[in-house]
């Protein structure tokens, strides 16, 4: 669908701020995504302090080289493209769309997500280290994780010394 030059500059312009207000913007490509599934995911980010925002390619690819970031190659943009601009520098939107990339597989969908890469502090990192920083377990897991691994030795140590008790006594 053709748009305007008044609505191609407008949007450009929309890039290059959302570029240079976020902490970090990640680039995933998704497939086959419904438009409910799609609003779901807007929603969730919305949450987080993320813009989830489908791309014109070659309009923000402009935007990238205006607003100083590295550039990327117009091939590695396949599909629709998504950008989801975080004001912070926080991994959230990541797990959200991993959430999903992991519902589509087990419900059997077509539909998929693709980690391209992201921008942070104006350096391109690719997609493979994208997904691995997607599938760490958040700060609260991590934590559940700790507590148990040093309560599990006095718990089982309670036990050892429960059973002794009722041997003896």
């Amino acid at each position: 669908m053709a748009i305007t030059k008044d609505k191609k500059k407008e949007l450009l312009k929309q890039y290059v701020e959302d570029l240079k207000n976020a902490g970090s913007t990640y680039i995933v490509n998704q497939s086959g995504i419904s438009v409910d599934v799609s609003t779901k995911i807007r929603k969730e980010m919305k949450l987080t302090d993320a813009k989830f925002n489908v791309l014109r390619k070659r309009l923000f690819l402009r935007a990238v080289e205006e607003a100083g970031l590295e550039k990327v190659d117009l091939e590695s943009l396949q599909w629709a493209t998504v950008a989801i601009f975080a004001k912070n520098e926080d991994f959230t939107p990541l797990k959200i769309i991993s959430k999903y990339s992991k519902w589509f597989e087990k419900a059997g969908e077509k539909s998929s997500f693709g980690f391209l890469g992201w921008w942070t502090e104006k350096k391109w990192q690719d997609g493979t280290y994208v997904s691995e920083l997607a599938n760490i377990p958040s700060k609260e897991e991590l934590l559940s994780k700790f507590i148990y691994l040093l309560k599990y030795p006095v718990q089982s140590f309670a036990c050892v010394l429960d059973q002794v008790a009722k041997k003896q006594g």
